[in-house]
């Protein structure tokens, strides 16, 4: 485009320079030869001439642009039309674009619409869910409406039937309610002249409670003193009761050591110190039952008691046995949890035949398990010179004084005895050693059963021979 309308310009600017130069020759050719042309004046000749010349240029130039351009030839004939196109087309385009913001506007609209449509479907759902709910608990409560109903008849009958009985009282009821209205009006006319009394009262009432206010502001007083002068003998008191306490411990102990000593220097020692009176183990869990279990051991110390130090006596009500009531009190609460114990009574002191009374102590201990079953509490050796029953029976009381010690020390309270605890079986074992043609590496004494502190300690004898049990009680 742009190389056509350079060779344009230029044939343009060729052929208007061509031309001009012709023009000026001819119009000086006209002028010089002095020429008149439809009976002008030379002058004008010239002047009609150059005008003619200028008209041909002109022409000639527009028509080399019509002839080599065809866009200039529609451009110069076709202006107003491409125009008039050109605004009708402007036109329809600013239609276009007003009808497309209009189509965005319903689009936004419609998208809206939309997005409103899906939430009222979702807001819907969820109320046609609710509805059902709803529904379903309606129906429910239309079956309880309809047992309810259902009752709500019978109720009706036997109400119809208390009405119809109730009518038949209507008359004897009037006169009930006249009755009573002739004695409410009784009543009213005293409530009024109580009313009045009661006013009365309450003014002697508030001249009273202005003096009783007056004199507990005194009392008041006076009890502060009372109070700072009873702290002062409460903690007199106090003092004076440790040292009774500490008194009649020392009286106690002073009298016991001279009973011990009467006793001892006598010979007739019938209990000893630190003899059990009364053994249990239980489990309790209150304290009324802690204070029967006490009671009961009391009960039994205390005939244990007469039985020793008055074997002649036939009468097992006397109280012999004396504890304090603090240590009773101390040892019911401290039972009272819930767990095992075992419980004893024991003699504090050393007691004569026929002394009385007894003073005793009560020992209180967990009741927990010291040996499991098969648990080996001692081994002995036996030597090859142990032959003799004598001997073997030595060698069988050291093994047994060793149990006791392990046993004893291990917190054990109750007895200790070889299975089922008969001589028999002691003296079967000893014989069966004896008569065994080897000599045998140790006996051993393991635990026939779980043992507790209350015990009894249930011990089984078993001899070995070269590494292998030979036999056992």
């Amino acid at each position: 485009m742009m190389t056509s309308a350079a060779v344009l310009i230029a044939a343009v600017l060729l052929l208007g320079g061509l031309l001009a130069v012709l023009g000026d020759r001819l119009g000086s050719k006209v002028g010089k030869a002095r020429l008149r042309l439809f009976g002008l004046r030379p002058r004008q000749t010239a002047t009609v001439v150059s005008i003619l010349t200028g008209t041909v240029i002109a022409a000639s130039t527009l028509g080399v642009l019509f002839a080599l351009s065809k866009s200039l030839r529609q451009g110069v004939f076709k202006l107003d039309e491409i125009l008039t196109q050109q605004r009708e087309a402007e036109a329809e385009l600013n239609q276009a674009k007003m009808s497309r913001v209009d189509v965005e506007r319903a689009l936004v609209q419609v998208t809206q619409e939309k997005t409103q449509a899906e939430q009222g479907l979702v807001k819907s759902q969820e109320l046609f869910s609710r509805k059902n709910q709803q529904l379903n608990r309606l129906n429910q409560a239309v079956k309880g409406l309809r047992t309810e109903r259902q009752q709500i008849v019978g109720q009706k009958n036997k109400l119809l039937q208390q009405r119809g009985q109730l009518l038949e009282r209507i008359p004897e009821l009037k006169s009930l309610v006249r009755v009573r209205e002739e004695e409410l009006d009784r009543r009213q006319t005293r409530l009024q002249e109580l009313r009045a009394q009661r006013q009365e009262l309450q003014a002697e009432l508030n001249d009273r409670d202005r003096l009783v206010n007056d004199r507990d502001r005194a009392i008041a007083q006076l009890d502060e003193a009372i109070d700072k002068r009873d702290r002062a003998i409460r903690e007199k008191a106090a003092e004076l009761d440790r040292l009774e306490q500490q008194f009649n411990v020392l009286r106690q102990r002073t009298k016991l050591l001279a009973q011990d000593y009467q006793g001892l220097r006598e010979g007739t020692v019938a209990i000893a110190r630190g003899q059990v009176l009364s053994f249990a183990a239980f489990r309790v869990v209150n304290a009324n039952a802690a204070r029967e279990a006490i009671e009961t051991l009391l009960r039994e110390a205390n005939r244990a008691a007469i039985s020793a130090t008055q074997p002649d006596s036939l009468s097992a009500s006397e109280r012999v046995v004396q504890i304090p009531l603090s240590q009773v009190e101390q040892s019911i609460e401290k039972i009272s949890d819930g767990q095992n114990y075992v419980v004893r009574i024991l003699a504090i002191g050393n007691f004569v035949e026929g002394e009385k009374p007894i003073f005793g102590a009560i020992d209180i201990a967990p009741n927990q398990k010291i040996f499991r079953v098969g648990e080996a509490i001692a081994t002995l050796p036996i030597e090859p010179f142990t032959t003799t029953p004598e001997q073997m029976q030595e060698r069988l009381d050291l093994l047994l004084a060793s149990c006791q010690f392990r046993a004893r020390r291990g917190g054990l309270l109750g007895e200790i005895q070889v299975e089922e605890g008969r001589i028999f079986t002691l003296t079967r074992f000893i014989e069966r050693m004896i008569a065994a043609p080897q000599s045998f590496d140790r006996i051993q004494a393991i635990a026939l059963e779980n043992t507790y502190t209350a015990g009894p300690l249930k011990l089984r004898l078993v001899a070995w021979q070269k590494g292998k049990v030979a036999f056992t009680t």
